[in-house]
């Protein structure tokens, strides 16, 4: 067995800087407008109502299968079998809570049609992210502090935060329905452009910081 290697500043890294919140929050409202417009020419309420199925199921599993697989994750003395697992249960959880609203909306409208396309490259991308995923994984190991100890996204926050974005682009949806012809599309820039202008400015509302637990070295990897 060896010890990691240290970084006298490695404490700083995990707190993100405005460049990087930024550009996660981007992401996060691309990710929104991709599922608005993934459900096509559908009335506004199923666009809502699919956003909701994503949105209390994905938060929830997906922080707490993070939080308690990251905590193992730095104990452990294997890390390559944690990290595999953690992966794989993102993967799995983000898949599943999108299928649950693909099976939602062929049960309120099954006669209608929807292109493969969409929900092909949101998982092609989603397989795209494993490097990286990777990579933060170890930065996560590397660092000096326990995982609780670190602020981390809470569920109702963010479902609450969420669930404000998606009512007022279900309404801006119903008001310009009968204006413009492409209303989805104008919805979802509108969700891309209030997540990444708003996101930075709540991002600090979003965390909770748990129970702490006492500063140490994380164990060696194994030989």
């Amino acid at each position: 067995m060896h010890a990691h290697r240290r970084n006298p500043h490695a404490h700083d890294t995990s707190a993100a800087g405005p460049r990087m919140l930024r550009l996660r929050y981007a992401a996060t409202g691309v990710f929104m407008a991709f599922t608005w417009i993934g459900e096509g020419n559908a009335p506004a309420w199923e666009h809502a109502l699919r956003t909701l199925v994503i949105l209390l199921t994905l938060p929830p599993l997906l922080l707490r299968t993070n939080r308690r697989l990251t905590h193992e994750l730095y104990e452990t003395t294997r890390p390559t079998r944690v990290i595999v697992q953690l992966v794989t249960a993102r993967i799995v959880i983000i898949v599943a809570a999108f299928g649950t609203s693909a099976l939602v909306g062929h049960l309120l409208d099954p006669h209608t049609g929807r292109s493969p396309v969409l929900p092909a490259a949101g998982l092609a991308l989603l397989l795209l992210s494993i490097p990286v995923q990777v990579r933060r994984a170890h930065r996560t190991r590397a660092d000096r502090r326990h995982p609780s100890s670190r602020p981390a996204p809470s569920a109702p926050r963010l479902i609450t935060a969420k669930l404000v974005l998606i009512a007022a682009g279900l309404l801006a949806q119903l008001l310009l329905g009968a204006y413009v012809d492409n209303a989805t599309y104008v919805v979802a820039v509108a969700i891309a452009t209030t997540a990444t202008v708003l996101g930075p400015a709540v991002h600090r509302w979003l965390l909770v910081t748990h129970a702490p637990a006492p500063e140490r070295e994380p164990v060696g990897d194994a030989a």
